[in-house]
């Protein structure tokens, strides 16, 4: 999988057309379904915001439009732990490392202590630099879920399809 940010900054660029530095969700809503073509309604849109706002400004800059547009390439819109894994994908990697995990789970505010998330992925991590695929991500997110239900802690939502 390639990844060209050259060509996500270029877009970035193209739909700030007032030179803000940043796209409002209202824009981003408009560009992505009109400009880029991607059917997303504004729910899904809010959720993926929420997911990629990393300074919580309730806007989107650059960078983290560049995370979007890679999460829109590659994840599948009708399985939600897809869009976790690419939204939790920081480096572009295709895998995730601890610290990924560790931001991800915070961003679904799951009360899971880090020293449990770093054991967790430190001992099933499948990739030769102690990070997780795809596949293992998933395995680790529903051992996750499940202690977050044993916990009684709110579920994830499911985005609309």
């Amino acid at each position: 999988m390639t990844v060209n940010l050259y060509k996500y900054e270029q877009i970035f660029k193209q739909m700030d057309s007032e030179e803000l530095g940043y796209l409002k969700i209202d824009q981003l809503y408009q560009a992505v379904n009109k400009q880029l073509k991607i059917d997303m309604d504004m729910k899904t849109l809010e959720v993926m915001m929420a997911l990629v706002d990393d300074n919580n400004d309730g806007v989107m800059q650059e960078d983290e439009f560049c995370h979007f547009l890679y999460i829109c390439q590659n994840a599948d819109f009708n399985d939600t732990k897809s869009i976790l894994f690419y939204a939790a994908d920081d480096n572009y990697s295709n895998s995730i490392d601890k610290f990924e995990m560790l931001k991800i789970i915070d961003k679904l505010h799951l009360d899971i202590k880090q020293d449990l998330i770093f054991s967790m992925v430190s001992k099933q991590a499948d990739n030769d630099d102690g990070s997780l695929s795809y596949s293992m991500f998933i395995t680790i997110m529903n051992q996750m879920m499940a202690i977050c239900k044993k916990e009684e802690q709110i579920e994830i939502v499911e985005l609309p399809t």
